[in-house]
């Protein structure tokens, strides 16, 4: 995961004037925009994601229906991505797929960001002990082997849609607490909020009000990437035959289904398009994040490529 560093000038929420927000969304738009790759991989990725919600409806085929007459066909411009050996159509099953794919990713970076945001605020503003021990925590996370105990969790209780995304996030909140502990570290000392120390604003506010909507511009970009990482980690759930269960599609499963057809029947498009939609959401995804960056972060302009 890449170092993300906080906005250069931090200020309180009430106190930036509306058309001064304007202002500074527009700004952060436009250095965004900046960065070629990080908008041809948000307008990949928004694509992708229309076409998991809207495209089921759209395709003339059922993603389950199994018709022996249509098997192992190569792509033609009725089956554009072929047929699986049950006569399945792989373009509804691609996009079925995504729908499950994206959605298990989307629900773990939230529950992880959920759960970082919290760990990372309780230590950085408290301080003292509870800093000490939660960091602690955080790296007795950091030692376990994720993958392993990603596989160990599902296959003690089961690979259901909330089992897979609480191991995902299980597993991935770290690096969010560790951005926002470092952020509330530094806010915290800021005269703003030492003012609201002063008139008697009590700790929840200054934390909820005044000190976490400047922090989150790193945990914005973190979650962006946590988004790719999850992907990875459903997709190898269900390549390894611990994900979704047939005849549930996901892109990882996909793959798992196609690998003696590839290799025995050369019957190279059941593998090809599957692996391309994982392959390119996480590249547009890890494109978006790095664009994030620069855009939320003023000092970083100018130090990476990839912009117009």
């Amino acid at each position: 995961m890449s170092e993300v560093r906080e906005a250069a000038e931090p200020v309180a929420a009430g106190d930036v004037p509306e058309e001064k927000a304007r202002s500074l969304r527009a700004e952060t738009w436009r250095q965004f925009r900046r960065h070629r790759l990080a908008v041809v991989g948000l307008a990949v990725l928004t694509l992708f994601t229309v076409a998991v919600i809207v495209g089921p409806w759209l395709i003339p085929f059922d993603p389950y229906y199994i018709d022996a007459r249509t098997a192992n066909l190569a792509p033609t411009l009725t089956h554009p991505m072929g047929t699986d050996e049950l006569g399945r159509d792989q373009l509804a099953r691609v996009l079925i797929g995504g729908r499950l794919t994206l959605a298990v990713s989307a629900a773990a970076v939230l529950v992880a960001l959920i759960v970082g945001v919290a760990v990372g605020a309780v230590a950085g503003y408290a301080g003292g002990f509870p800093d000490n021990a939660l960091m602690r925590v955080v790296d007795v996370f950091y030692a376990l082997p994720g993958l392993f105990i990603v596989i160990l969790l599902v296959a003690l209780i089961g690979p259901t849609f909330w089992t897979i995304v609480i191991a995902i996030a299980v597993l991935s909140w770290m690096n969010t607490a560790r951005l926002v502990r470092s952020s509330f570290l530094s806010l915290k000392e800021k005269e703003f909020v030492e003012a609201a120390r002063t008139v008697g604003v009590s700790d929840a506010r200054i934390v909820l009000r005044h000190i976490l909507p400047n922090a989150f511009s790193p945990v914005i970009v973190a979650a962006t990437l946590g988004v790719a990482n999850a992907i990875l980690i459903e997709s190898s759930l269900s390549f390894l035959g611990l994900g979704f269960q047939p005849p549930e599609a996901t892109w990882g499963g996909m793959l798992s289904e196609s690998k003696s057809a590839v290799i025995s029947l050369g019957q190279w498009w059941r593998g090809l398009f599957p692996g391309l939609m994982i392959f390119i959401t996480v590249l547009s995804t890890n494109f978006i994040g790095d664009g994030l960056r620069d855009a939320l972060d003023p000092r970083s302009a100018g130090n990476k490529g990839g912009r117009a």
